[in-house]
């Protein structure tokens, strides 16, 4: 087994880290019939890279290392299907799998992964009553109710604002750890205005300044700041599905919507239809839609357009994550919108469909 060496630096920085001179070993233990490989994994810019392998020996996987803050690392296990998601410090950590089907595992040693663990068991009740909510949205939005919508629509929003705050008061208790940064870019950024998320970023303490996670949430942060409403959308080109280059700005004096997402977000693919109803409603020479895709393979991306009925405009710089628009316009997660009005405003961001529908009507003059 190669033994992972992360170069250290400035301990007095990440003292609040409580950081081990030692390093951190990992044991992993699962059912001793299961043979093969475990990987240990860290997500760079959306795609997993492998930092170490260790062999299954008899129940019992080993990895050891040092890190320079506690982050995020995963573990994919031959015969067990999904990744585990452990947060990683320097320190004895121990993850007991104690179920393959479903996949159920305990994580110990690890304060940060305490704090993560806790995330998990406050959002549970709100995600329970959203995943409701949603399931009752849709049969009303079929049925055509659109008084019970309305009702629905008001308690998923008042729903989803509990959970943030509870989230909010999570991150506040813990202002010094890396773990805290990680649960609020994951929890927090999507949907939030650039002043929220300056409240959010002022919550962590300055000595995170160097660490991934707080760096890449300032990154957002200034990037957000730069295409809030009422600022100038930030003109990028990129090649269409044809290899034709395409530029924000050929759009200008017209209505045009950024969808960005991709073939392989299942989320994306959910909520396309609600766009292709909206498109097939206002779709003309004033309002246009321009799908930037967060695919790495054209093949792919592709297939998601034609399987979809996707009839607009379409671009890629075919960099998933490193995608140039994504970071321009502070997208973490997908899927994303950004509207924009004839004269080049940002006039909204994220609007959920039927908000997009009602919005329309009054842009395009009652079309």
């Amino acid at each position: 087994m190669k033994r992972i060496v992360f170069i250290l630096a400035a301990a007095i920085l990440f003292a609040c880290q409580t950081r081990k001179e030692e390093g951190f070993t990992l044991e992993i233990s699962l059912d001793p019939s299961i043979s093969g490989e475990a990987y240990l994994q860290d997500r760079v810019a959306g795609l997993m890279i492998d930092l170490d392998t260790a062999s299954i020996d008899h129940g019992m996987i080993r990895f050891s290392g040092e890190v320079e803050y506690p982050q995020m690392y995963y573990l994919r296990i031959d015969g067990v299907a999904g990744r585990l998601a452990v947060f990683v410090e320097n320190s004895s950590i121990k993850v007991d799998i104690t179920s393959i089907e479903p996949v159920e595992y305990k994580v110990t040693g690890s304060a940060s992964h305490d704090v993560y663990d806790k995330l998990s068991v406050l959002v549970e009740p709100y995600d329970e009553r959203l995943r409701f909510l949603q399931g009752e949205i849709r049969k009303a939005d079929e049925d055509e109710d659109e008084a019970l919508l309305e009702r629905l629509r008001k308690q998923e929003a008042e729903v989803t604002a509990l959970k943030r705050e509870s989230i909010k008061e999570l991150v506040k208790e813990f202002p010094g750890k890396t773990v805290s940064v990680f649960i609020a870019q994951r929890q927090l950024t999507h949907g939030t205005g650039p002043e929220e998320l300056r409240e959010i970023f002022n919550m962590f303490d300055p000595s995170l300044r160097g660490t991934s996670y707080y760096d890449a949430f300032e990154t957002s942060l200034l990037a957000l700041e730069k295409v809030a409403i009422g600022n100038p959308a930030v003109d990028f080109t990129l090649e269409d599905t044809e290899g034709e280059e395409i530029s924000l700005s050929d759009f200008r004096g017209q209505v045009v919507l950024i969808s960005f997402w991709a073939s392989w977000c299942p989320y994306c693919r959910v909520e396309n239809p609600n766009l292709v109803r909206v498109y097939e409603k206002f779709g003309n020479d004033n309002f246009e839609v321009l799908g930037v895709s967060l695919d790495r393979t054209k093949d792919a991306w592709l297939q998601g357009i034609e399987e979809d009925g996707l009839e607009w405009v379409h671009v890629s710089d075919l960099q998933g994550w490193r995608s140039g628009p994504a970071a321009e316009y502070a997208v973490r997660s997908i899927p994303q919108n950004v509207l924009i009005d004839q004269n080049g405003t940002i006039i909204a961001r994220n609007l959920k469909y039927f908000e997009l529908e009602e919005k329309l009507p009054v842009l395009l003059g009652g079309v």
